[in-house]
């Protein structure tokens, strides 16, 4: 059974965000396999390809980007590049409201 990660209830967790360029994804069967055999890891929250490369987003403290190269090999498909962010995982998603503290909001409104 999987144990899937809470992004939402855990304070410690960050998303991280791998882009995993790779040869080819071939044929729709091939690329459902791919992000089926990504999907099954624990810790990952979404998987998508776009143009040639693997996007994931994932908990690093449930799964790493080591392990998601191995599963993508582990299909038969050639990776030629990888890169990791903690930024947005979801870059067309809004970035979140963050609010500033009212001690900051009074000094600027002395200036």
């Amino acid at each position: 059974m999987r144990n899937e990660s809470d992004p939402a209830g855990s304070s410690l967790s960050e998303t991280m965000a791998a882009r995993i360029e790779i040869d080819e994804a071939g044929d729709p069967a091939q690329q459902k396999k791919l992000t089926d055999t990504i999907q099954a890891l624990d810790g990952v929250f979404e998987t998508t390809i776009v143009k040639r490369a693997v996007h994931v987003s994932y908990d690093p403290l449930a799964t790493s980007e080591k392990e998601i190269e191995e599963a993508i090999r582990s299909t038969g498909t050639t990776i030629k590049a990888a890169a990791t962010d903690t930024e947005n995982a979801r870059p067309d998603l809004p970035k979140p409201n963050v609010q500033r503290n009212p001690a900051q909001n009074a000094e600027n409104d002395e200036e």
